[in-house]
């Protein structure tokens, strides 16, 4: 058991850009504490969802690919363990010497061990523009575009591209930047949509899908094959985040998740993927189980 004095307390620090607060807070509550310092959190994956529900859904959101999953954005947090004991984990700072990363394991164990209070978030600089360009057209198009976008310079600068699957899928590519940097942005990606034969659309609807279903870690050489190939079961919604070769698939039947992973289960594990979802609870690997149960055991859990 941890003092209470040592437990992080709610603040911002808008120099260190770090800011503690409730973990069920939603979007609107991050802004109204970021945005008057000119700061921002960008891994969203919904508007109104608690924060502990999307990170329970998904370890990456679509700013993944320019600013790494949630476990790189969390520092730090209070955490609620089953039998109600209570314990600071992580730091308030991003880089730390703590030994066993005991964080990133609380943050992608779901409810099995307890649940998150507090966060600590890393924040980002805000700009005055938020733009997403849509291009669309033949899917060989938009394979290729896809790949020659993923090795050019752009990525750098880019919040993220991704795959949308649907009756006319695309490519969604967002933008944050200064207004006076926006120009730049549309000359190069309407030279880039002509050169693949793409029409290009701009839009500045946020586009956040909510929490998926069924998260699918691959890679990004595969991950557009991936999308499509989930997408074709029946009222299925994908969306790929293609820097991070991860899908994110929405579906209208939770129960079909088995279903749906099990042709592709094998092929995944052989190149280093996996698979999770909000709506099933993980197994241990023979490796892992050893060890979770000498830690079940250290935390007096059933």
């Amino acid at each position: 058991m941890i003092a209470q004095e040592r437990f992080f307390e709610h603040f911002i620090d808008p120099v260190d850009g770090v800011l503690c607060l409730p973990a069920a807070s939603d979007a609107a509550a991050i802004e109204c504490e970021a945005s008057p310092h000119g700061l921002r959190f960008p891994l969203l994956l919904d508007r109104t969802a608690p924060l502990c529900e999307q990170v329970a859904s998904s370890p990456f959101a679509p700013a993944s690919s320019r600013y790494g999953p949630y476990c790189d954005n969390i520092t730090g947090m209070n955490w609620e363990l089953p039998d109600g004991r209570r314990v600071r984990v992580g730091e308030r700072v991003v880089k730390s010497t703590t030994g066993y990363d005991l964080l990133r394991f609380l943050l992608a164990s779901g409810s099995r061990y307890g649940r998150a209070l507090d966060y600590v978030l890393r924040l980002r600089p805000a700009c005055d523009t938020s733009l997403r360009f849509y291009l669309s057209g033949e899917v060989d198009s938009l394979r290729s575009a896809l790949k020659a976008l993923l090795h050019s310079s752009w990525m750098h600068w880019l919040d993220s591209v991704d795959l949308v699957t649907g009756d006319s899928p695309c490519l969604r590519v967002a933008v944050h930047c200064p207004s006076l940097e926006l120009d730049a942005y549309r000359s190069f990606l309407s030279a880039f949509s002509k050169s693949f034969s793409l029409a290009l659309e701009a839009s500045a609807d946020p586009a956040l899908e909510g929490c998926p279903d069924l998260v699918v870690k691959t890679s990004p050489e595969l991950v557009a094959d991936t999308a499509l190939s989930l997408a074709k079961h029946p009222g299925a919604k994908c969306v790929a985040l293609c820097s991070c070769g991860v899908v994110h698939a929405f579906l209208p039947d939770s129960g079909a998740i088995d279903e749906i992973v099990r042709p592709i289960e094998s092929a995944l594990h052989a190149i280093g993927g996996h698979w999770q979802s909000r709506h099933v609870s993980p197994s241990p690997s023979p490796l892992e189980a050893p060890w979770i149960a000498t830690l079940r055991k250290e935390w007096n859990l059933s």
